[in-house]
């Protein structure tokens, strides 16, 4: 039976993960921080306290951890800079010693944004070049994963979306709330992204771990889109009004962290690699609409 350690499990993807490997009858240990969870063997830590991970992986042995936590905020990142090395790159040069001492597969999701998105539909063996501080830390914890750890896959994915919790919204469940409220939504004609279903990466990731992949490996959906076009289809696919999607422009966003432009990713390795095949977005939101029963 395989034993998976898994962290973020109150998060979108990290609960996804859990679930669907509860199902595959997987024994399953899930960290959570703040959020309460009841999937798999949760256990309540904040993974900057580096000293208990490893105290945590020594009694487990897991054959692999899929580490899915993250400090997400992109412009909180830039802000915060040092909570956001510390729970972005400090905590993965921790995992990464961590499963090096312990003979365990080290899995992490990294991001698009480790690329600059001036040119998109980036390869794994493109040279990554982070604008914002978020996909900085990101990068830094790609290199502590390589330089440390004897087992490891990077899987690098886009815009994650599912169902979700109620708690958190995601692009897809933010905007579903706001069209049911008859509310107008300006989304960005001019940044273009491989939106990724939460269930599909899942698969994915339960994948690597099982077949022991290692490597970086593109996990995102198959379509590039501009975050307007997703909207769009999104709506479409579920009869809401698409006419309340209105277009705006990077140029107009008051971001405090610059963004890339076109940060899509090429899935060709993954499509070629693995069983679980990247979704086309056309595909992932039918699987999506099922989940929220909407007809």
């Amino acid at each position: 039976m395989l034993k998976l350690l898994v962290t973020g499990g109150s998060g979108l993807l990290g609960n996804e993960v859990i679930k669907l490997g509860v199902e595959r009858g997987y024994q399953i240990h899930s960290i959570y921080n703040e959020h309460k969870i009841n999937d798999g063997n949760p256990i309540q830590l904040d993974l900057i306290e580096s000293n208990k991970i490893q105290k945590i992986v020594s009694n487990l042995k897991p054959d692999a951890i899929i580490h899915t936590a993250a400090y997400t905020d992109v412009d909180g990142c830039e802000v915060n800079k040092n909570y956001a090395w510390k729970a972005n790159a400090e905590v993965l040069k921790t995992l990464a010693s961590t499963s090096d001492t312990f003979d365990t597969h080290l899995i992490y999701v990294s991001s698009d944004y480790v690329f600059d998105g001036e040119n998109g539909n980036y390869s794994e063996t493109d040279t990554p070049n982070p604008i914002s501080y978020y996909g900085y830390t990101k990068l830094m914890g790609e290199k502590y994963v390589q330089e440390i750890s004897a087992k490891w896959c990077i899987a690098r994915t886009s815009v994650i979306y599912g169902r979700g919790f109620e708690y958190k919204l995601n692009f897809a469940t933010w905007m579903i709330q706001e069209l049911l409220k008859e509310r107008q939504v300006k989304l960005l004609l001019d940044q273009f992204v491989s939106p990724t279903m939460n269930r599909n990466l899942a698969e994915m990731l339960l994948e690597i771990a099982e077949r022991k992949i290692t490597g970086i490996v593109h996990t995102s959906g198959a379509t590039k889109v501009s975050r307007n076009e997703f909207g769009i289809k999104l709506s479409e696919k579920l009869n809401l009004d698409k006419n309340l999607i209105k277009s705006s422009f990077m140029k107009e966003m008051l971001w405090k962290a610059k963004r890339p432009r076109d940060s899509s990713l090429n899935v060709k390795k993954a499509l070629v690699l693995l069983n679980a095949k990247p979704l086309k977005l056309d595909d992932s939101l039918n699987i999506l609409k099922k989940e929220l029963a909407i007809r």
